[in-house]
């Protein structure tokens, strides 16, 4: 996100060609005939339970987690083994499954008892008689798997491909092969006419149908490198690399990724230009109907204005074929800042079904979809955000990971729905059924004085997104640098609901250099100043409730994106709904201005602080800062540090090199002290 990077989701093209709601219904695609009508809610709904004041559901306690290992499993069998965790989790949680190695890390941390299975499909048989059968899926229209996953938790099944019912013997409750051409708005039509009443509304879900993985030992070449950190622009231009060294092949593969990867300035390309002995066949700008057919990967990158870029560990792959008896090929690619050009005859990456975090829609009943928020599906996402009540949760993600996430969080917040990030969050259906406690209680305010010096606080961003939470936020938890100096560590409060067992072990292990503040912006991911003002409690309501009960006093928080400028500061009204419902020290920011308000205000705001780069261009940024300040009285700093590109040991090396006139604070300690400069 902005500042906040999450792990980049492909988008599916589409053309809407049709519009099934009201006009072609369950009947006339042969599907759902004789089907139940809805009596009591959704079969999952009366499984778990929904309590006030809290946006997630709880499940029934458990005492013990049966653990299967799926690391070698592709993306189809993923996914009928996470849709069956769910199915059963939802009356009787206790599989957890291991996706990576960090799912391996938290299982002595969880207050359960652990058995393991050797063999994943021997779940299949063990909880056969909890399975009503399976609902097939065409991958030659990808968006019917989000359609069966729904489908799974209304009718009781699990979600699989032809050749897995065939393998493993299992009854066929519906069968979406051909019933659907490759048409995403078709698809969520149909799922709103004669699903969406059935289903909770609870909660939304935003997956991906499918997503790219990549094929090892495929080998690239290198073609151009830019040696020098520019983050200005100033490199723009139109470089042409020679691709003749590849012919013989039946298409060449373009990558564009990132020269410097820690500072998130990668390459930004404004348009591509193929040429074979002298003819043009490809030539397009990013973005647009004539980049698609080229378009082989797009899922590690974001467009924006006629630009197609990707920072940090992202990427995007082009795809052009060769006219046979080829002579010569080069490409032409306009770009800029930090790029490297590489290229490789082999088919690089392949696509698979999506299936993380399938386990909690099927658990609870809810509507998966998967509308970006913008072009020719943004009215289906507003007309979806509609049918639910203010407060209520989006949890997944969206497409185009940067734009779409702006447009997205904007949408909802008008729409008073709050944005979890989960995509990929894994065994949500089983952690929230292991009770472990959350409840903390903040350190007590200070009244010390400050003195003619620098304050520096450093914020670890990206804790409103639980999956960064439960995956690469441990794996920096466990650095040997924490704790050396004070680092303040967002962190999702609604972990309370669907992981309360990640985040007592945050807390019991947090060190007196440690500080979890609440992650962007309470209670969920959303932009304040976008709600509607007669909403905006809801949501401010259910920060408070939330930060209470798990000692959260700071909070770090979004305004608007406004594209190519800075993020406003959060008005008036929104402070006045925070300082009404939740006990505050204060609020961070994003707003690279560091702009920060007058002592004495409602709730103290401070924007950040955050250059790019690694610890030598933050120190470098930071002194200069502070020499442009003059040290006149007390100077108030919130460092923003990049949680995908810094480790904590990088944060300890950047405070030992600072002069001993600043003085870096946690978060609670700093709003203590500006407040007495009133």
């Amino acid at each position: 996100m902005t500042s906040d990077l999450h792990h980049p989701q492909p988008s599916v093209p589409f053309s809407r060609r049709a519009v099934l709601a009201g006009s072609v219904g369950a009947a006339a695609l042969g599907l759902g005939a004789g089907l139940p009508a809805q009596a009591d809610g959704p079969p999952a709904a009366r499984a778990v339970h929904w309590r006030r004041g809290h946006v997630f559901p709880s499940f029934s306690a458990t005492g013990k987690t049966v653990v299967a290992d799926l690391r070698d499993l592709d993306g189809f069998d993923r996914l009928l083994l996470i849709t069956l965790q769910g199915l059963v989790n939802r009356d009787r949680p206790e599989i957890y499954l291991v996706l990576d190695p960090v799912d391996e890390t938290w299982i002595p941390d969880l207050p359960v008892r652990a058995s393991r299975v050797e063999d994943p499909f021997s779940l299949l048989e063990t909880y056969r008689d909890l399975v009503a059968g399976a609902v097939v899926y065409d991958m030659d229209s990808p968006h019917t798997i989000n359609l069966a996953t729904t489908l799974a938790g209304l009718r009781g099944g699990i979600v699989a491909s032809a050749e897995q019912v065939e393998e493993h013997g299992l009854e066929v409750l519906e069968d979406l092969t051909g019933r659907f051409e490759d048409d995403p708005a078709a698809v969520h039509d149909w799922a709103m006419s004669t699903l969406w009443p059935e289903c909770t509304r609870e909660v939304l879900v935003g997956l991906p149908p499918t997503h790219t993985v990549t094929v090892e030992g495929v080998e690239w070449t290198e073609l151009l490198r830019e040696e020098e950190r520019v983050t200005d622009s100033s490199n723009l231009d139109t470089y042409t690399v020679d691709l003749s060294g590849f012919l013989g092949a039946e298409a060449i593969f373009l990558r564009l990724s990132d020269a410097f990867p820690q500072d998130g300035w990668g390459p930004a390309v404004h348009s591509v230009e193929v040429t074979a002995d002298g003819a043009v066949i490809a030539s397009f700008v990013p973005g647009t109907d004539e980049e698609a057919p080229f378009l082989f990967d797009g899922s590690g990158s974001s467009t924006k204005e006629g630009l197609r870029f990707a920072d940090g560990g992202g990427k995007f792959i082009y795809r052009v074929e060769v006219p046979a008896g080829t002579t010569q090929i080069s490409a032409a690619v306009e770009v800029e800042n930090q790029f490297v050009i590489s290229a490789t005859d082999q088919a690089p990456t392949r696509i698979e079904p999506f299936a993380s975090f399938r386990d909690f829609p099927v658990a609870t009943g809810a509507l998966v979809s998967w509308l970006p928020p913008s072009g020719a599906s943004g009215s289906q996402f507003e007309d979806l955000l509609e049918q639910v009540e203010p407060g209520t949760v989006y949890a997944g993600w969206f497409s185009n990971d940067v734009s779409g996430e702006w447009s997205g969080v904007e949408l909802c917040s008008r729409a008073g729905v709050i944005v979890v990030a989960a995509d990929f969050y894994v065994n949500a259906s089983v952690l929230s059924a292991i009770r472990a406690s959350t409840r903390a209680t903040p350190a007590q305010r200070s009244s010390a004085a400050p003195e003619s010096r620098t304050y520096l606080t450093l914020t670890i961003g990206e804790g409103d997104n639980i999956q960064y939470c439960q995956r690469h936020m441990r794996e920096l938890w466990d650095d040997p640098g924490r704790g050396a100096v004070p680092m303040n560590w967002t962190v999702s409060p609604l972990l309370e609901d669907i992981g309360p067992a990640l985040l007592h072990h945050f807390q019991s292990t947090a060190t007196e250099n440690d500080l979890l503040v609440c992650g962007p912006s309470g209670a969920g991911y959303t932009y304040g100043d976008s709600w509607p003002e007669e909403e905006l409690g809801v949501f401010t309501r259910l920060s408070g409730q939330y930060q209470e009960r798990t000692g959260l006093d700071v909070v770090y928080a979004y305004s608007t994106p406004v594209p190519g400028g800075a993020p406003p500061i959060l008005p008036d009204r929104v402070l006045e709904s925070y300082a009404q419902d939740v006990d505050l020290r204060g609020i961070i920011q994003t707003d690279e201005g560091g702009r920060i308000s007058e002592p004495g205000a409602a709730v103290p705001l401070i924007g950040t602080f955050y250059p790019p780069g690694g610890v030598e261009e933050f120190r470098t940024e930071l002194l200069a800062r502070i020499q442009e300040h003059g040290g006149d009285g007390p100077l108030f700093l919130a460092g923003l540090i990049n949680a995908w590109n810094w480790t904590p040991s990088d944060v300890v090396e950047l405070v030992q090199s600072l002069p001993e006139e600043v003085e870096v604070v946690l978060a609670d300690e700093f709003f203590d002290l500006f407040a007495q400069t009133a």
